[in-house]
């Protein structure tokens, strides 16, 4: 079975640290055949990250799949953003109000991601449950561009946001082990939750750990691992 870890970050900042090196060699040890990898905070600055984002994903094809993170703020990022989805490997936006200090429902945010539904590419939006950047707006936001595909983080708050929303797409880190253990997967759409790790801020082994207590059958397995993220990006 096909796993996908659908967002890791690469790169090094005073947040995060992982080289190309250290997450090949994670993949190959816990058998994650392909990561979508993505250019860590802070901002508001992501030139050098997205580069070498870019130059590892070359690097790599068959192992890593790139987002390209766009600051809205940034003057000539609309262009950018373009330029990076049509010919530079990047296969959708990845867009963080929290840390580049913007509302989610704010105008600036709309020109960007109109490129991404021109261009059919995917836009993940970091969000959780605070003020900064609510899973509701969130789902707000997927409700004005119906035609494409947004990815947020799972969090208390975001099952219930993405009702309705057939557009919202919920990463599983962590991944909600007790909630199918103890029957109460009714409440995530299993065509919408996506595998991701966030490593290494999370670790692979454990949400992969987490995965296989659940109990799931093969084909909801099979679903969340990879089916469907292949499905609305085309990994």
């Amino acid at each position: 079975m096909k796993v996908i870890d659908g967002h890791v970050f690469l790169g090094e900042t005073i947040y995060v640290s992982q080289s190309p090196e250290v997450l090949i060699a994670e993949m190959d040890r816990l058998g994650i055949d392909v990561s979508v990898v993505v250019a860590p905070p802070p901002g508001p600055f992501y030139r050098e990250g997205n580069q070498l984002v870019s130059e590892v994903v070359h690097r790599y094809p068959e192992r890593l799949a790139a987002l390209y993170r766009v600051n809205p703020h940034l003057e000539g990022e609309v262009k950018r953003a373009r330029e990076e989805l049509e010919g530079r490997g990047f296969m959708g936006l990845h867009l963080d109000p929290t840390n580049d200090d913007y509302w989610v429902g704010s105008p600036i945010l709309e020109p960007v991601v109109r490129v991404a539904e021109e261009l059919g590419a995917p836009v993940y939006v970091h969000s959780g449950d605070s003020i900064f950047c609510a899973p509701e707006d969130v789902a707000d936001l997927a409700s004005k561009f119906e035609d494409m595909n947004f990815i947020t983080p799972m969090s208390r708050r975001a099952p219930r946001a993405a009702k309705g929303r057939d557009n919202l797409h919920l990463t599983t880190r962590p991944f909600p082990t007790l909630a199918f253990q103890r029957g109460y997967a009714e409440n995530f759409d299993l065509d919408r939750l996506i595998f991701a790790t966030d490593s290494p801020l999370g670790s692979p082994e454990i949400e992969l750990r987490r995965v296989e207590l659940a109990g799931l059958d093969l084909k909801v397995k099979g679903k969340i691992l990879s089916g469907n993220l292949q499905r609305i990006a085309g990994i």
